[in-house]
């Protein structure tokens, strides 16, 4: 939470405050108070980078395949497949850690090919929905099995890795957090790059933003957000294709004579 959000909070409280009469004054102090925050490039992933991060999945799954379940619990990697949907859950939805981990069973809708964010489990609390696009389909219809398999109802979480291993409890959604991050350090580690959960968001906005003519609103139902604006922060400028737009715009109304190099504006 920054201070922006906070004061963002209070000045709705003392508008509505004022607005009832429960307080005298007329002005909100908290009006015209927000500190201008430093705007940081979104971290996301390159092609090379995703490319590299599966290869090595691969590997490991491929290790597993021959070492078995007796070392599935040496290896934060393991098992293998579902973290691949894991991964493929971030990247194909754009979807945060925590919705992740509030995901339920019975908010997949494999017939309608829908997925239901909970209010719990997102920054707003703002219930939404994202779509099951067809390379993430199969991936999820595999984990829905094999936790209802499991005993997993359709009340109980649907990301947790305990139903696939030894443990005989499900453990805490303290737990859960713990056991994703330590997925991921152990996958930076072997990628030699930082891989977290949020990068796969900023990579899917990101690409999708590069045509905000087209996706501007798509981009801003998928992430769930309220404001406009923050989508508009994941439009990242390609200069060699704003430069190719500023030439035809220019040519418009930009005369040049070839033969003295003049310039006319029209």
């Amino acid at each position: 939470v920054t201070w922006n959000s906070k004061i963002a909070h209070m000045r709705s409280v003392f508008n509505l405050a004022i607005e009832e009469k429960i307080l005298p004054q007329t002005e909100n102090p908290f009006i015209g108070v927000e500190v201008n925050e430093n705007k940081n490039k979104k971290k996301t992933l390159t092609k090379k980078q995703l490319t590299t991060l599966y290869l090595t999945m691969g590997q490991f799954e491929e290790r597993e395949r021959r070492t078995g379940d007796n070392h599935r619990a040496r290896c934060a990697l393991y098992p293998t497949w579902y973290w691949l949907t894991v991964l493929d859950t971030l990247r194909y939805t754009g979807m945060r850690q925590n919705q992740l981990l509030h995901i339920r069973l019975g908010d997949i809708d494999l017939d309608e090919r829908r997925i239901i964010l909970c209010s719990e489990g997102s920054k707003n609390h703002y219930e939404h929905q994202v779509p099951v696009v067809k390379w993430l389909y199969p991936r999820l219809e595999i984990l829905l099995e094999r936790a209802q398999a499991a005993g997993a109802k359709p009340s109980d979480p649907l990301f947790c890795v305990n139903y696939f291993t030894a443990k005989t409890d499900r453990g805490s959604e303290t737990d859960q957090l713990q056991t994703i991050k330590s997925f991921f350090r152990r996958l930076s580690k072997e990628c030699g790059f930082d891989v977290g959960p949020h990068r796969f968001r900023h990579t899917l906005a990101t690409e999708l933003m590069k045509a905000p003519d087209r996706n501007l609103q798509m981009v801003r139902g998928l992430l769930g957000h309220r404001s406009i604006a923050t989508t508009m922060e994941y439009i990242d400028i390609n200069l060699d294709i704003a430069g190719r737009a500023l030439e035809r715009e220019l040519m418009l109304y930009i005369d040049v004579e070839p033969e003295r190099g003049e310039v006319l504006i029209r």
